[in-house]
Order: structure tokens, then sequence, then C-alpha cells
């Protein structure tokens, strides 16, 4: 029986984001130099005419930034996994922190990841995000070397859900062999 899948972004995954993103109410500039405030929100062209590092932003502000922006980027995991035929909640959710963190295009980053998961191949998945050249024991990726933490979120959530998905195939070839004696 499958689980429901929210349409809406999860608890889980909202805590998961201010555990890896944080908050800060003052405007800084993270490790790439962009300016953010609040839970990892970059600031856009009209908020970057209106703020400059150091502002504090008012909680109002901040709680509606990350409302819009944890909700885009569920909403976009939400469409990802049913072009990658995934339908598990953690998966969906650990994909949402990835929109997260690289925006929902990060699949133009990373084609060869993006590849890996839709084909069902999440241990070549997890290499593919974790090295520059997509072998283990090479150059970390750019990614890996920015946010560890992040890379081995997402390698986590690949593992698992490869796992799952090996015992559900042999589980179906199982009761076909069953069912058809």
């Amino acid at each position: 029986v499958m689980a429901e899948i929210s349409q809406t972004p999860t608890e889980e995954y909202m805590a998961h984001l201010s555990l890896r993103e944080g908050f800060r109410s003052d405007v800084y500039a993270d490790s790439l130099g962009k300016l953010t405030a609040g839970t990892g929100h970059l600031l856009t062209a009209d908020e970057l005419e209106k703020y400059k590092e150091g502002d504090i932003i008012d909680k109002e502000v901040t709680a509606a930034w990350l409302s819009k922006d944890s909700s885009k980027a569920y909403s976009a995991a939400l469409s990802q996994a049913k072009e990658a035929g995934i339908s598990n909640q953690e998966m969906i959710n650990a994909i949402a922190g990835v929109n997260f963190q690289l925006g929902i295009g990060w699949r133009k980053k990373m084609p060869s990841a993006w590849k890996a998961i839709k084909s069902g191949d999440f241990d070549e998945a997890v290499n593919q995000i974790q090295f520059k050249s997509g072998i283990p024991g090479t150059a970390k990726s750019n990614w890996f070397t920015q946010t560890p933490k992040r890379v081995t979120d997402f390698s986590i959530a690949l593992k698992e859900y490869g796992d799952l998905r090996k015992f559900s195939d042999r589980d179906e070839e199982v009761v076909k062999s069953v069912t058809s004696e």
C-alpha cells in the first residue's frame, strides 16, 4: 500500500531545512558571496535595492520568504519525483532540500546524476553528486567541497531509497513466481 504523498511541504522537510540552513535575521554574504537572510533566502534584485549587508529583516518578512522558497522547492520536487517515477515521501523531501539549496534547475548542473536517478541507478547517482568525474576516489565535486553535509544527506536518501527499491523489486519477483505456479 502506497503511503499518501503530501502535496505541501512536510514538517520533516521544514525541520531539516531549518537544521541545515540555519537562520539569520541580518543580511549577510553566503559562502559564494551572495547576499542572504532568514533561512537561506538569496535576496532578489528588488530586495537588493531595499536591503544592504548588515540590515536586520523583520520576522514576518523572513517567514514569508521561507514559506515561498520552501513551497517552490517542494512543488518542483513533486514534479521532478513524478518525472523520475519516485513516489516516496522521504525521497521527495530530499529532492526538495536539493532544490532549496541549489535551485530548481540543479538537474542542468548535474545531468549525469539526474540521468542515474531517472534510470533507477541510485548508487551511480551518489557517485555523480560526490565526485567531479563521478568516479569514487577521485576529486570531490564542487557541491561536496562547499557543503559536504548537504551532499551526504542526499547520498543517504538516494542509498536508502535505492535499497528500498531493490527490496520492492525482489518482492514483486517473489510474488510473480509464487502466483505463476
